[in-house]
């Protein structure tokens, strides 16, 4: 039981799951970004203690980044949009958020947009099937706002058999494979 209960889970964190409605452009995508806040707008908004937690991971996240990820990013074609689902008293959002916003900055060819998990509700439960909206939720969109695939959460290898959350993650020692995880969503190699 707790085996399939911990392969569901990982199942919907995977970035690589399948994307219902794949190939369609999304209106409510579009809507959605042209709403969004920008990563400093987003973090602003924050209470103090909230803007500490996620900078203590900002300096980390900007180390994190593998030569792997940034020569990806570095050969991107045409022009992608991260769309993510957050809020700043969520601890995920906090060591996750910097590295999605390092991805983005390291390459010109993507926007990051960020709004609330309410906002986003709606628009993500229907097209993505889920019955919650875990965050950071993030859509990685072409030009056209058709999603390529999400990254949900956490990076797969934070969660131990148990379906417990392992130390290594809590301590932000995972972030490469978020940048990974969210990278392996972009076309190319």
């Amino acid at each position: 039981m707790h085996e399939t209960l911990a392969f569901i889970n990982a199942s919907f964190m995977c970035s690589r799951i399948p994307v219902p409605n794949k190939g369609k452009p999304m209106k409510d995508f579009k809507e959605l970004l042209e709403t969004a806040s920008d990563y400093n707008e987003f973090v602003g908004s924050g209470s103090e203690e909230d803007r500490n937690a996620l900078r203590h991971f900002e300096v980390l996240a900007n180390k994190a980044l593998p030569d792997d990820v940034i020569s990806k990013l570095s050969q991107l074609p045409g022009s992608y949009s991260i769309l993510v689902a957050a809020e700043m008293w969520c601890p995920d959002c906090h060591k996750n958020l910097p590295v999605i916003h390092a991805v983005a900055a390291s390459a010109p060819a993507i926007r990051l947009g960020i709004v609330t998990r309410n906002k986003a509700e709606a628009v993500f439960k229907a097209h993505f099937g889920v019955e919650k909206v875990k965050i950071p939720f993030a859509v990685i969109l072409d030009e056209n706002a058709t999603p390529l695939g999400q990254f949900i959460e956490r990076p797969e290898n934070a969660t131990g058999k148990n379906g417990e959350v392992i130390e290594s993650y809590k301590n932000g020692e995972l972030l490469a494979e978020t940048a990974r995880e969210v990278t392996s969503i972009f076309p190319g190699k």
